[in-house]
């Protein structure tokens, strides 16, 4: 038997070689999860996670944000993942839940694809809105590192005779052959110039200026610093199309807006440095494949960034790099002031294009965050950084 001083140790050694038991087993099936500051939403099923893939899948379950338990990153972490949820394997409960807590989906036997949307009643009358762009979001955050957003600007009449009440957000995702309604935006004057609405993944806000409108992802249940900053997995790749229209009172739509695009290209991975290993020099090189799918003849922009403090707002350091398509790989030495020898660097690299505003926001952004740290600088080390400085500003 086991001495009753041993009992305080198994218990510390069973909580953290087995966070998965200690964590699932606080959750009845059917609890909704969220990381704090991410907006991935999971059901809970027979102590699995399983992530809820859309906003069409979790409306089409009847889910409520108002269920959804906010927990640590760690916590989520710790719970073992299944087979994410999508709509053409969901299916609703007969009865939409009372409780606090939703039932689990169960999957269909023959799933189905989307049916093509039904075709709204325009409003002739009424103007469409005159302009729209799609923008990546792009934090210098080190926290963010990795991640990106998306943002949708547009512009509608702000006269009397054109107002309006309500603005619909309408996406076509990658690979997709129609748009979809994914945000619709209640009791917004077309007149006003401060009003703000959040629906569901989505908050519609005013742009600076009366008459425009900005569109963002949120982390729900929302807020004017809820901005969504995603990882790679939560993007497909391809083209992402967006139009937006207003609602009159009767429900019927204006004309669309022009579309706007943004293109979300193959993930990089960083080659050097390698994540959590010391760097051989004082100095790194910088190694990352190209994403395929720039603009025939384009020059993208690559960007990196290191910093040494997980709080910070902006990098220790950046630099912009001229990428040409068709380059598959490339790699950049450090050019900065030194580096502390103690202290642990972030890596971020990500690559950007846009020809004009009118033309579609390409990004690529990378899979992996490596953090490094140098050796201590020698005299070899400084002399090598000092020629090498040299030999780049003759060529």
């Amino acid at each position: 038997m086991f001495k009753n001083k041993s009992l305080p140790t198994l218990i510390l050694v069973a909580f953290f070689l087995f966070p998965s038991l200690v964590f699932a087993d606080s959750y009845l099936d059917g609890a909704l999860l969220r990381a704090e500051g991410n907006i991935k939403v999971y059901l809970i099923n027979k102590n699995i996670k399983r992530w809820v893939s859309s906003l069409e899948v979790f409306n089409f379950n009847n889910f409520k944000w108002q269920n959804v338990k906010v927990v640590s990153e760690k916590e989520v972490s710790a719970v073992k993942e299944g087979e994410p949820i999508v709509l053409e394997s969901a299916t609703p409960s007969a009865e939409t839940p009372t409780s606090s807590t939703s039932p689990a989906p169960t999957a269909s036997i023959s799933p189905t694809p989307l049916p093509p949307p039904l075709p709204a009643k325009i409003n002739g009358k009424l103007p469409s809105p005159e302009y729209i762009r799609a923008d990546w979001l792009i934090s210098h955050a080190t926290i963010n590192y990795g991640r990106i957003g998306q943002k949708i600007v547009f512009k509608y009449s702000d006269e009397e005779k054109d107002r309006i009440e309500n603005f619909r957000l309408y996406e076509k995702k990658p690979g997709g052959d129609y748009f979809y309604k994914i945000a619709d935006f209640e009791e917004i004057s077309s007149i006003g110039c401060e009003d703000i609405d959040i629906n569901g993944e989505w908050m519609l806000t005013e742009a600076g200026q009366c008459g425009y409108w900005s569109i963002q992802k949120i982390v729900p249940p929302g807020g004017r610093d809820a901005a969504a900053y995603l990882s790679a997995p939560d993007y497909l790749v391809g083209e992402y199309a967006y139009y937006v229209v207003g609602v009159d009172k009767d429900g019927a739509e204006t004309p669309p807006s022009p579309k706007a695009k943004m293109v979300f290209l193959d993930i990089i991975s960083v080659l050097n440095p390698i994540d959590r290993e010391q760097i051989r020099e004082a100095y790194p090189t910088f190694r990352w494949t190209v994403a395929s799918g720039w603009p025939e003849n384009s020059m993208a922009d690559y960007f990196l960034m290191i910093s040494n403090n997980k709080s910070a707002q902006s990098p220790a350091w950046t630099k912009q790099v001229k990428v040409s398509s068709g380059e598959t790989e490339r790699q950049f030495f450090y050019d900065g002031p030194g580096l502390n020898p103690v202290e642990k660097y972030d890596v971020n690299i990500y690559g950007h294009y846009r020809k004009s505003e009118n033309e579609p926001d390409y990004i690529s952004i990378s899979a992996n965050v490596p953090q490094f740290w140098t050796k201590k600088a020698g005299w070899a080390s400084l002399f090598k950084s000092f020629f090498a400085s040299i030999f780049r500003l003759a060529f």
